[in-house]
């Protein structure tokens, strides 16, 4: 069998369909535009009396947090608390809802009133890293402390994130 001009083209288009079938097949489909979300930020509003006493059930409003979230509550001694200085770090002390009381949740207008029990002591530790560093410390009477909240409500392409502090001072029996 003679090679001529009709084998060589003949082998050539099958030649180039099998190029052309394998880079098809190796180069992947064209990927979906990667969806971003979308970060929505709240400065969220706690307001109290002012005063809070440990170990007694406090109420709280909060508002201008996303609808229909649930949120988490910490009690924070501010930086500027002497035990809070520049060689110890001040751990949150978490409340959670008072007995008998409704779970920290946002109503349909991003509004809450919320009970919780003040927690009387937070923990002081020389090392942040070093659990066993840490050591609980009761409020002092006159202290300064923040409620800090904070919640987070995720939708489709959207998380809507809220947070913010009130301030309050501790009021003891003694």
């Amino acid at each position: 069998m003679s090679i001529g001009r009709g084998s060589i083209a003949l082998a050539t288009l099958a030649l180039g369909i099998v190029v052309a079938g394998t880079a098809a097949a190796a180069q992947p489909t064209q990927p979906l535009a990667k969806q971003r979300t979308k970060i929505v930020l709240f400065k969220t509003r706690v307001a109290s009396d002012g005063f809070v006493t440990p170990g007694q059930p406090e109420t709280v409003a909060v508002s201008h947090m996303p609808r229909r979230t649930d949120f988490k509550m910490a009690i924070e001694a501010p930086p500027t608390t002497l035990q809070c200085g520049q060689f110890y770090f001040c751990d949150l002390a978490p409340v959670r809802p008072a007995p008998g009381s409704p779970p920290f949740r946002t109503d349909r207008k991003g509004v809450a009133v919320v009970t919780f029990i003040m927690p009387s002591t937070y923990n002081v530790a020389t090392d942040p890293f070093d659990p066993a560093t840490r050591r609980a410390v009761a409020f002092a009477k006159d202290q300064r402390i923040h409620i800090d909240v904070q919640g987070v409500k995720r939708e489709p392409r959207v998380k809507k994130i809220g947070f913010g502090f009130g301030r309050a001072t501790v009021q003891t029996g003694s």
